[in-house]
């Protein structure tokens, strides 16, 4: 029966958000879809609702990325950001508006992808997504690691 099974990458368990009245004053903050997180290899992380598409909030600080979403949110410190692209694919699949965050967690490396909505930006002016300045923004953070 194991012809089909697929290697399920370890996956350490996740630092937690702090509540939101405690999150630190944001950077950047923006809607997006969380798309899923990819180990080394490529392969889909399935473990702690990792797998699970869903809407999120995105809330970049000099602390930490914090993902807020009902499926479980999740935070990758700063220090542990390894930088961020754009890119036209995610899992083998066309995203438009992607930004992929590069982090390491439990000494792996992972890629997270998020498709950004500006519809639902906190700025309702924002009517194209800044996936650029979040690219910029976590490279700078990033650089001289």
């Amino acid at each position: 029966m194991g012809l089909f099974r697929r290697r399920e990458p370890k996956f350490p368990t996740l630092v937690a958000v702090p509540a939101m009245a405690e999150l630190p004053k944001p950077r950047l903050q923006s809607a997006a879809r969380y798309l899923g997180t990819l180990d080394e290899d490529d392969e889909k992380v399935t473990g702690q609702s990792m797998a699970a598409k869903s809407s999120s909030r995105l809330n970049l600080s000099d602390e930490a990325l914090d993902v807020v979403r009902m499926a479980g949110s999740f935070r990758i410190p700063v220090g542990a950001l390894r930088g961020a692209n754009t890119s036209t694919h995610f899992d083998g699949k066309p995203v438009r508006d992607l930004l992929v965050i590069r982090w390491e967690h439990g000494e792996q490396q992972w890629r997270t992808g998020f498709r950004m909505d500006p519809s639902k930006n906190i700025k309702a002016a924002a009517s194209v997504p800044e996936v650029d300045q979040w690219v910029r923004t976590i490279s700078k953070m990033t650089r001289g690691r």
